[in-house]
């Protein structure tokens, strides 16, 4: 039986090429882009969970809902907490804190960027990581204590066997003496340690003198928590709200607590750290994150080709089906039961679908290199992964694909077709199982189409959106981490003297800024008191002509007025006075009023300390554009008096190429700062990060759409060649009746295409309402335009005219004798 199945295949091979070539192709484009999405899913679904106990490690997450802003949950806490956790919840095994650090090696005046961890000695009793060198429990017990990866030891020592070595780490410009306790194996991928180079202990100082570990309104990193077991993650979670009233609510003149009203405004949950890759999607202060439901559309896209490539088969293998119905009728006359020919087709459905198996894996092997690199995740291919995968698709789609075939071809019977004039076709029931696979097969082609150009769009929106400040001609530096105010005006004066730099300043705040100060400020308005939370900045001279903010209302700041340059540090933690300010529109809404000019004049408070608004300025977008903007104040600063905190000067130029500013700005730098490492970079450089993993999965979608679209077009051929033999002689008849090739024409382009246009219109809704629903994660978004829609149907239809032009021109344009004659 096997060898006669061979047999078949072969003979159908050398007589109908086409045919055969159009049945694998189809089913291996499904089976490859299943392949390589399915790795892409299992590659998102698996972020965090290689470390031993997975299943117990959680990650402690603050929710505010503060005053005049939009609620917001982050994944950085107050380290204040920790020690709390420890003392109240015996469900908590461990806990250690987790924040990022840049460490820099500077060699021949050269610095090597490294990413770094500052956490606890617990670390690696949590996590059960592998040293190649070094003690784990002890590693991080020294302060001086550094564990590297194998990549930065080799990056720094040239080797690997660096125990006990002693390497100077500048972090934020400050010079330390670290030994090498540990060098790191292999670690869990994807999820926490991506791209982490080194770990080290925090600092003894920071514990007493950092406002993160003193206060509980500071944040600056992550607390991550083992529980003896998983359950205990929802029991401690259900016991939070009474754990914030005890220990982190206090008087309303308490420094170190949140306040009175603390459980009102603030929050504590516990996340499984297996479930942050997609829950971080919504979550500040997080990277490397993605919405579940879009990777959840990823992996039906893959599905859904998989199923478009075995309707294909289907569609191909019945409308070929009267071919082989001679065939079919000759064996039974000589004997061969139904069986033994479902058999035998159903074998060659197995062997079709194996040829296409092999073929989709070897296209799987050249996209997912691709995929990676146009991505940027590390998707890889795992052969043991596709060992158990790829058998259960090749024999899922061969019955899929062959059984409905089999069962008609196998069922002919006999003297009806040996004495009929005709080939069969089926019937209506076959007939119309044809069009509804045309039609589900576009129906998923147009859906997938609409959302990668919805996606496309809103992507190309977000980069090129107002955001407050001209981008173009905009470079950012990096924080000085200084507070001398004397190297601060040298910075700026300096700066501001190189050719082509047409302003210069210095603000506490950057595109993609590195940390956030909010403070509560209150105005008496007629209708009572009204309090905003509101983000804070302060800024130099020369920031309107650098940033260029479009001023809504009132005047910009001037050293000439004196109220205009404060408050210090020092005034806002004791001091009384009055100090001008600048407001966003989003606080000026915030605070009640109609108009931007109905701000002006007003007075806020701050405690004992109050500021007049005299200018209110357009929004200025920072951050994420899922998020929405915050209530913002703006505080001025002539570097008289008052010295900014870790500013970062912006430098706007003219008159020559970006790379070459850069370059000239940062050897300036250098010979001011030599001992803190900078890049000028763009500011649209600075807001990549946002934008990336929508542009990732945009690929990806645009690899399912081509996908889907080339197999529903290969259907449609199918469909074309079965109808274009099967009217052959109505044709004539048409034609001998005064028809003309035009009418014809237009007769079998409108059967062809009504499956399509229904497709169509069944796939336009339901496009509407997916992209809707991924519209709504975004603070800035573009209306869902029947343009998109339009353009998707109008290239779809123009698609499908073309796949079948050719089929219907032969016919139309046929002899209605020799059509005739050949009927």
């Amino acid at each position: 039986m096997i060898a006669a199945i061979l047999r078949s295949v072969g003979r159908q091979a050398r007589r109908h090429p086409l045919y055969v070539g159009l049945n694998v192709f189809g089913l291996a484009l499904g089976i490859g882009v299943f392949l390589t999405l399915a790795l892409v899913v299992r590659f998102e679904y698996s972020f965090n969970t290689g470390f031993v106990d997975a299943d117990r490690l959680a990650r402690m997450d603050e929710h505010w809902s503060e005053p005049g802003t939009t609620p917001y949950e982050s994944a950085d806490v107050s380290f204040r907490a920790l020690p709390f956790l420890k003392q109240d919840f015996s469900e908590i095994e461990d806990g250690v804190t987790f924040t990022a650090t840049n460490l820099n090696v500077q060699k021949n005046a050269q610095f090597t960027h490294f990413f770094g961890r500052m956490t606890d000695p617990e670390f690696f009793r949590m996590f059960s990581l592998r040293l190649l060198q070094g003690n784990p429990d002890t590693a991080l017990t020294r302060p001086d204590g550094l564990v590297l990866t194998r990549q930065a030891a080799m990056t720094v020592f040239g080797k690997s066997d660096v125990l006990g070595k002693t390497v100077e780490i500048n972090r934020i410009g400050q010079k330390n003496t670290y030994i090498v306790t540990g060098v790191l194996g292999d670690v869990p991928s994807p999820g926490l340690l991506d791209n982490v180079d080194m770990l080290l202990p925090v600092p003894p100082q920071d514990r007493v003198t950092r406002s993160c570990f003193l206060f509980w309104a500071s944040s600056c990193g992550e607390i991550l928590l083992k529980f003896h077991k998983h359950d205990d993650i929802s029991a401690v979670n259900a016991r939070l709200s009474d754990f914030v009233l005890h220990r982190a609510s206090g008087t309303a003149e308490d420094q170190i607590s949140i306040g009175a009203n603390g459980k009102r405004v603030y929050a504590l949950s516990v996340v499984p750290l297996q479930e942050t890759h997609f829950h971080d999607s919504q979550v500040e202060d997080t990277d490397n994150s993605a919405e579940q439901y879009v990777i959840d559309g990823i992996g039906l896209i893959g599905l859904l080709a998989l199923i478009l490539g075995c309707a294909n088969t289907v569609n191909l293998a019945t409308a070929r089906a009267g071919l082989r119905a001679k065939e079919v009728a000759l064996r039974k006359t000589l004997g061969a039961s139904r069986c033994m020919l479902f058999t035998q087709f159903m074998g060659e459905a197995m062997v079709f679908s194996c040829i296409a198996g092999l073929s989709g894996l070897a296209l799987c092997e050249i996209c997912v290199p691709a995929i990676a690199s146009v991505t940027g995740e590390a998707v890889r291919i795992n052969y043991y992964f596709i060992a158990l995968l790829l058998p259960l698709v090749i024999l899922g789609s061969g019955l899929a694909s062959g059984l409905y075939p089999s069962l008609i071809l196998s069922g002919y019977n006999p003297a009806t077709i040996l004495a009929a004039a005709r080939m069969p076709a089926g019937g209506r029931k076959t007939a119309m199982l044809r069009n509804v696979l045309v039609v589900a097969q576009f129906f998923v082609a147009i859906c997938i189409v609409i959302c990668t150009l919805v996606i496309d769009r809103q992507t190309s929106f977000l980069r090129h959106a107002s955001r407050g400040y001209i981008q173009s001609g905009l470079l950012i530096g990096q924080q000085m981490h200084s507070k001398d105010i004397e190297a601060q005006r040298h910075m700026l004066d300096t700066l501001q003297s190189l050719p082509n730099v047409t302003s210069v300043t210095l603000g506490e705040l950057q595109p993609n800024p590195h940390s956030l100060t909010r403070t509560g400020f209150v105005y008496e308005s007629p209708a009572g008191q009204v309090e905003v939370q509101m983000l804070r900045d302060r800024v130099s001279s020369g920031y309107r002509e650098t940033y260029q903010p479009r001023l809504l209302a009132g005047r910009w700041f001037d050293a000439t007025h004196g109220q205009d340059d404060g408050p210090s540090n020092a005034d806002f933690k004791n001091g009384n006075g009055n100090w001008n300010v600048i407001i966003n529109s989003k606080a000026s809404l915030s605070f009640g009023f109609k108009k931007p000019d109905e701000a002006l004049g007003k007075i806020i408070r701050e405690g004992a300390k109050h500021f007049t608004i005299i200018g209110v300025i357009d929004d200025i977008r920072f951050g994420s554009p899922r998020e929405t903007v915050s209530p913002e104040i703006l505080f001025f600063s002539s570097l008289q008096r008052t010295p900014f905190d870790d500013p970062v000067p912006a430098v706007r130029f003219s008159g020559v190429a970006p790379v070459v500013m850069s370059e000239r700005l940062d050897r300036t730098w250098r010979t001011l700062l030599p001992d803190i490492p900078s890049h000028f970079s763009p500011a649209n450089k600075l807001m990549e990060e946002f934008y990336a993993g929508d542009e990732q999965r945009e690929h990806l979608f645009t690899l399912g759409a081509v996908a889907a679209l080339l197999i529903a077009c290969l259907g449609l051929y199918g469909l074309a060649a079965f109808a274009a033999a099967r009217r052959v002689h109505e044709i004539g008849i048409r034609k001998t009746l005064g028809a003309t090739s035009g009418q014809t024409l237009a007769l079998l382009l409108a059967d062809f295409l009504k499956p399509v246009l229904l497709a169509c219109l069944l796939a336009c809704p339901a496009a509407w309402l997916l992209m809707r629903q991924w519209l709504s994660g975004f603070d800035e978004r573009i209306s869902l335009s029947p343009a998109l829609f339009l353009f998707a149907v109008a290239g779809a239809s123009l698609i499908a005219t073309c796949t079948v032009l050719g089929q219907t021109l032969h016919l139309a344009r046929a002899e209605p004798a020799r059509a005739l004659r050949a009927e």
